[in-house]
């Protein structure tokens, strides 16, 4: 079995002239980020590794998920091949994973999530909010395999018409 959740980053500052890579999260992204993890902690407590984008925004939504939850800050890995907007390297990615993991967090950027989410799911969204997730399992043992198949559970914090 294995189970990905996918966890866009909080909301980040527009007010630095600085590279999207080194944008920060805004103080709403901060707090955001804190009542996703509140409220979602059952979704993130038993995962065994959290990926996540180099990109500042979400190497720190990545910290506070941690922080907020006491998950062992040594779960992060920070991946560049997540600071991507596309979907396919991100399906490329889940390819890759170590199978000797079975319940991992991918957290990273739109529209990449956003595609994955409706490429698994019959219930098409418009767009992944910030520090909103899915979560998806497989019957499978390989991550490899899972880009072939249907999950057999989806799970989100969305709201309905998101």
């Amino acid at each position: 079995m294995k189970v990905i959740t996918f966890l866009r980053h909080s909301k980040s500052s527009w007010d630095y002239d600085i590279l999207d890579m080194h944008r920060p999260l805004s103080s709403v992204g901060i707090e955001k980020i804190k009542k996703t993890s509140i409220s979602s902690k059952d979704q993130f407590i038993s995962s065994e590794i959290i990926f996540t984008s180099s990109a500042n925004r979400a190497l720190y939504t990545s910290i506070l998920l941690s922080k907020n939850l006491s998950i062992n800050y040594s779960k992060i890995k920070i991946c560049d091949k997540l600071y991507t907007f596309n979907s396919s390297e991100v399906m490329e990615f889940i390819k890759n994973i170590d199978n000797i993991y079975s319940n991992v967090v991918l957290v990273g950027h739109n529209p990449a999530y956003t595609e994955i989410s409706n490429y698994f799911s019959e219930n098409k969204i418009l767009n992944l909010p910030t520090a909103r997730w899915f979560s998806l399992k497989f019957i499978s043992d390989n991550w490899s395999d899972i880009i072939d198949l249907k999950p057999i559970s989806y799970l989100s914090n969305l709201k309905s018409g998101v």
